[in-house]
């Protein structure tokens, strides 16, 4: 990676040197010098002055302060000549000049103009980026009364409902992720704390290995920025904005900010403390002195704002701790990265006794009411994308929300619990969402847009958002539909047999994908899937993609035709011996004719024996509703409405029975026997086993509107389901499939985008859709989780 990178986030590993004379300077010593802005305080790199020369007096705080002398001792002024000088407090002019402070005024809708920027002169929007750590996406909903600033931002530019982080939902992880558009397998930051088997090294919050460049994969947002021509570069509270107008030729046009609240209070408290408000309207404060001093220079509709957060903030307590000591296992051969996830290797790298199979085996549903489940690292779900890399260990422990684990009990009991909260947990549950806020000249006004994954922000930044395009109020780049890479082989002769010598009675046809007008979802292989930049070392990012290919490999197309019977239609691999995909539409069950529900011949079933269409009538508490009447595209609309196909349902259950007017279903093997979240090429005569299989369910969001008919956009939820030998993920497998399967399914819940990474497919080509929006649907994930 680029040896440049250190200069936009982390330069400093220890004390030596000052900070006076450099609180606001933008270029950094030569290590082993220290940093002076605020990053230092996150990745734990400041000169030991850091905070007697640069936190200092942030405002004017009051209006005593306003034409005093200049003191040396305040890192913002409020002096007479401080505007002359460029050095006033953000809040300067509406203290001490009656200027209207930015939070009083209305929601204005900023018309991108060179007029109103034509001082300094910008080229483009200059971006600030404030990523504020620990802030759950729920926090928003405390409003104008204790973030009142971010409440504006919010509702006058363009907001996300929340913003999903990346696994694990760790500070560093997600920060490098927002950086690079990777996630952690593969731009390297698995962990605040990781072990690396090949450097043999430690990489911690805490050490100078973190500085050390080896461990930094990919291409974060300053180094393309400063390879476009483009200047990084960061600031620190209290806001000096006079480098906004700095010449063009040495002012930057990217800023990155970071703030440790309200992480640090979010673990002390808890996220459900009302306590927490108070740290929470100081980062508000912070957010609107910046808006004021962006105010204060007329500069507050000519640079873009962007308030993120790296992860939400969960319960948690002492008291809520597995220890693996009390599982059978010698808890001396292992060595555990201990917390809201656990990730285990063997203490001794050579041991020829350890065996992470066995581990994991000797920690399967061996308690009754155990809090993680253990996995191989490639047996996680695949939407994570956390198994690539070898600083992911072979043993990972999924942990339930407010559990952590812990190698063993303390010999010395606690007497107090040191935290409330903490994060690191899934990515799909509801408490680690974050935010997402952007406002300015490019973003649009008062915009909300559907809920996403920070590995697309990247891309935003860029401008080259693809599936975010909604953000922006123009967006620079517009992406097109990929052209096709493998397309069906044509119509060969075809007899068709059983192997019993009876002849088929389905209807068969193999032949182009544009030759058949089918109802079902429309699939094409194209290559990577999406046309994505590309990062450095051959990543694929925007799009969803987030997932480095090793070596520029790409996944091998098999030669397929379309087989389209009665029911379904699949696409059929010659290479492989069996299908690819298979794609049916279960059609909504319709109320046709009069009686709404109709009684079958006695000679099947006598009336003793059936229920009464008119007994509904008498309980209004209860309706009734039809059971699928399976695949079929063409049932007899009676048929359909037996009396025998008829069950008692409320009507809440069956408006979310029925109320989809028909869904497609899409469905297939994957190959990743290499586990690096990619389609594995396949050789050999013998049929490959696949390692999971997806299914992709997709409806008519109108659901006025069949399957078939619907001209607007469709819903849509993915599963990539493990194809294991036995079902032991889920500890209650032995009992009724109704007890465990649908938590199964909710676990391995996935985007389509995951699925088109591991198959090679790309779906929705053939749909009235616009790209953007295509893209959208395959980067969404639904989650199966409630609001917060």
């Amino acid at each position: 990676m680029d040896d440049g990178w250190i200069s936009g986030m982390m330069d400093r590993s220890d004390s030596a040197g000052s900070c006076q004379g450099r609180c606001f300077e933008l270029e950094v010593a030569d290590p082993p010098g220290c940093r002076c802005d605020n990053l230092c305080k996150t990745y734990y790199s400041c000169c030991s002055d850091f905070d007697e020369h640069c936190l200092k007096t942030g405002g004017c705080v009051s209006p005593d302060r306003c034409g005093e002398d200049r003191n040396p001792d305040h890192a913002c002024h409020c002096s007479e000549d401080c505007l002359d000088r460029g050095d006033c407090c953000s809040n300067y002019k509406s203290l001490c000049k009656g200027d209207t402070p930015w939070i009083q005024g209305d929601c204005e809708e900023i018309q991108r103009t060179v007029v109103l920027c034509s001082v300094p002169s910008f080229v483009r929007p200059p971006l600030i980026m404030v990523s504020v750590d620990g802030f759950r996406a729920s926090y928003l909903k405390k409003g104008k009364a204790v973030i009142p600033n971010i409440h504006k931002l919010r509702t006058c530019g363009t907001s996300a409902p929340y913003m999903r982080p990346v696994y694990p939902t760790k500070t560093f992880p997600n920060l490098y992720t927002l950086a690079t558009g990777l996630y952690p397998e593969s731009h390297g930051i698995v962990g605040n704390t990781m072990h690396d088997p090949v450097f043999n090294a430690t990489f911690s919050l805490r050490t100078r290995e973190k500085l050390n460049h080896r461990w930094w994969g990919g291409q974060p947002i300053w180094i393309t920025a400063e390879k476009q021509g483009v200047k990084a570069g960061t600031f620190f509270w209290p806001w000096y904005l006079d480098v906004l107008r700095f010449p063009s030729a040495l002012r930057p046009y990217v800023y990155a900010v970071h703030s440790e609240q309200p992480d640090t209070f979010g673990h002390r408290l808890g996220p459900l403390s009302s306590e927490l408000d108070n740290p929470l309207r100081e980062i508000d404060n912070i957010i609107g002195h910046l808006m004021n001093g962006l105010k204060q220079q007329n500069l507050h509709r000519c640079v873009n704002v962007l308030i993120v957060g790296d992860h939400g903030m969960e319960e948690a307590h002492c008291d809520r701790t597995e220890f693996l000591s009390s599982y059978p296992l010698n808890i001396d051969e292992i060595q555990l990265i201990p917390g809201s996830l656990g990730r285990i290797r063997p203490r001794d790298p050579k041991s020829t006794t350890y065996d992470p199979k066995v581990v994991v085996a000797n920690l399967t549903c061996k308690m009754p009411t155990q809090h993680f489940k253990p996995y191989l690292k490639q047996h996680l779900p695949k939407r994570l994308h956390y198994a690539n890399n070898r600083r992911i260990e072979d043993v990972h422990l999924l942990m339930e929300r407010k559990w952590h684990v812990a190698r063993k009990m303390p010999e010395k009991l606690r007497t107090r619990c040191g935290f409330f909260g903490d994060h690191g947990f899934d990515n799909k549950i509801t408490s680690m969402r974050t935010i997402f806020l952007g406002h300015g000249p490019s973003f649009k006004f008062r915009t909300m847009v559907p809920e996403f994954e920070n590995i697309e922000l990247y891309n935003v930044m860029c401008g080259e958002t693809q599936s975010l395009n909604d953000v922006l109020r123009d967006p620079p780049f517009l992406p097109s539909m990929p052209q096709e890479v493998t397309a069906p082989l044509p119509d060969p002769d075809i007899t068709v047999t059983s192997d019993l010598g009876a002849a088929a009675t389905m209807r068969v046809s193999v032949g182009s994908a544009h030759t058949h007008t089918h109802t079902h979802t429309h699939i094409h292989t194209h290559g990577d899937g999406l046309p994505v930049p590309e990062h450095a070392g051959g990543e694929a990012g925007g799009g969803g993609g987030g997932v480095r290919r090793r070596g520029g490999r790409r996944p091998r197309f098999h030669q397929y035709g379309l087989l389209l019977q009665t029911d379904f239609i699949s696409g059929y691999s010659r290479d492989l011996h069996m299908p690819l995909w298979t794609s049916y539409t279960l059609q909504r069950q319709v109320e046709t004719g009069t009686p709404t529900c109709v009684h079958p011949t006695r000679k099947r079933v006598s009336p003793a024996h059936s229920q009464s269409c008119s007994g509904y009538s008498q309980n209004r508490q209860l309706d009734y509703g039809f059971l699928p009447a399976g695949p079929r595209t063409d049932p007899g609309p009676q048929e359909a409405s037996l009396i025998t196909n008829t069950v008692p349902m409320y009507p809440a259950f069956k408006r979310e029975f029925s109320e989809n007017n028909g869904v497609n279903v899409l469905s297939g093997p994957v190959f990743d026997l290499d586990h690096d979240g990619c389609e594995t090429p396949l050789a050999g005569d013998a049929p490959p086993v696949p390692t999971h299989f997806f299914t992709v369910v997709s409806s008519c969001r109108d659901r006025n509107q069949t399957v078939e008919d619907c001209d607007g956009a469709p819903t849509v939820f993915s599963f990539l389901l493990p194809h294991r030998a036995d079902n032991s993920e889920a500890c209650n497998s032995g009992e009724d499939e109704s007890l465990w399967v649908e938590d199964l399914l909710k676990l391995h819940t996935a985007r389509v985008r995951d699925v088109e990474i591991l198959t090679g497919l790309d779906l929705f080509r053939s749909t009235n859709l616009t790209y953007t929006t295509a893209l959208g649907l395959k980067t969404y994930l639904h989650t199966f989780e409630g609001d917060d």
